[in-house]
């Protein structure tokens, strides 16, 4: 038998398969599996049991150092959206590329200090509704910047910070108006979104924290949205930005960071373009106007880093025919990965192990009682039997992070590849995990 040989990478560094010939003399491979990395996907799923999420380090280290190396030019520090993907094999492996945080609760806080106890001076304090309980512990943590979205937020931060006696730093998240093209429900940076406060009135919240004895206003904090293509929609924020902070300099407010926040989209449709190439237009978009104001970004990148480095393993449970439509049902389902039934999503669905050309056009569906339970429809897919192995693509953010109990399905184990090794990260949940805080 030949060594196995890499076909066309599906997501490189990270998946792509290797053909195994069926004998001496033969011209082709008779089947070819997919791997992560140097490990065969279904191996794994033997070994794990599926619904199974695997994630290659690979990727998500060649992603944090694409994003190193284009801003190179200008201190920065990368703070990783948490929100993203929050598991803690996950957060250790960013923590140890020298990454930062971006959290949006104090859970989230809580798995950093968890991953890293040294990174909370990387950590970024974002969202809308901050608990007096959460600024407590972001304080006694020694958290990097807190950014601020109303006034009423302001004064219960300054009067947490005034008991504990522990100066906050802090950041005013500005909504620029700026539309960013995306899904409606991960839009964030117009004045009909909830987020952030239009930049007349966050005048008005520098002034009011400039006046509270333990606020220490340090930067200024923009984020309009997730999944965004369109590179022009950061320069346009950015751009009103650098307009601010050259206002608040005037009025002699101390501006050092600019928290440009994440967003920057993948493509979840076939191959992913060149990352190396997104993210310098990306950079430029972002660079651009703040160049010259002597300012340390903040970054916050999320799906962009973790996205594309992660599969959900299935396996065919059944075939089924109604009438001329066809579905496969698999054993993942909606409580799994949420993004199809939520969004409209597209993932791409790849066999595990191919050997046949053979096509057909089928619903892929879960075991959920509800007819919003699919990952496709009207999906062309090589053609498979029950019990073969099917990989949805790209779901390393908002996948599992996103999982539910419903139907009391238990959340799904997840593997961490690194080259040769793989190693689990979250073991499977149980029943008796999910019953166990209950009161009969």
């Amino acid at each position: 038998m030949r060594r196995p040989r890499p076909s066309p990478a599906l997501r490189p560094p990270a998946f792509g398969y290797h053909g195994a010939t069926s004998g001496k003399g033969a011209a082709k491979p008779s089947r070819e599996d997919l791997y992560c990395e140097a490990v065969p996907l279904k191996i794994l799923a033997t070994r794990h049991g599926t619904p199974l999420y695997v994630y290659s380090a690979a990727m998500i280290r060649a992603r944090l150092n694409a994003f190193a190396h284009a801003f190179r030019s200008i201190p920065h520090t990368l703070c990783y959206s948490v929100k993203a993907n929050s598991t803690l094999g996950i957060l250790r492996l960013v923590a140890g590329e020298g990454a930062g945080f971006d959290v949006v609760s104090g859970g989230e806080l809580q798995r950093v200090l968890r991953a890293s106890p040294k990174a909370a001076d990387k950590v970024v304090f974002s969202g809308v509704g901050k608990t007096a309980a959460e600024m407590e512990l972001a304080l006694r943590s020694g958290i990097l910047l807190f950014n601020i979205e109303s006034a009423s937020e302001l004064y219960v931060l300054s009067a947490t910070a005034r008991r504990l006696k522990k100066p906050a730093a802090v950041a005013v998240r500005v909504n620029p108006d700026v539309s960013a093209k995306t899904h409606p429900y991960i839009s964030t940076g117009l004045h009909q979104h909830k987020f952030g406060v239009p930049i007349p009135e966050a005048r008005t919240l520098y002034a009011l924290a400039a006046k509270q004895p333990y606020l220490k206003v340090a930067g200024v904090s923009v984020h309009i949205g997730s999944q965004i293509t369109d590179v022009g929609s950061f320069q346009e924020a950015l751009e009103r930005v650098a307009d601010l902070v050259r206002v608040l300099r005037k009025q002699g407010h101390d501006i050092r960071y600019v928290d440009a926040g994440g967003g920057l989209g993948i493509s979840y449709e076939a191959t992913q373009e060149n990352f190396e190439k997104q993210i310098t237009a990306y950079a430029r978009a972002v660079l651009s106007p703040v160049r010259g104001l002597n300012l340390h970004l903040l970054l916050e990148p999320g799906r962009a880093i973790v996205g594309p480095a992660g599969v959900l393993l299935t396996r065919v449970l059944y075939r089924k025919t109604n009438n001329h439509k066809r579905f496969l049902i698999v054993d993942a389902a909606m409580n799994d990965l949420v993004r199809p039934s939520l969004y409209g999503a597209y993932h791409e669905i790849v066999p595990v192990s191919r050997a046949s050309r053979e096509t057909e056009v089928t619903d892929v569906v879960g075991p959920i009682c509800e007819t919003g339970d699919f990952f496709a429809r009207d999906r062309k897919l090589p053609l498979v039997s029950e019990g073969d192995l099917l990989a949805i693509l790209d779901v390393g953010a908002y996948g599992a992070v996103l999982g539910s109990n419903y139907n009391t399905r238990g959340r799904v184990a997840e593997v961490l590849v690194d080259g040769a090794k793989a190693g689990l990260i979250r073991r499977r949940e149980s029943v008796s995990d999910q019953l166990r805080l209950e009161i009969s």
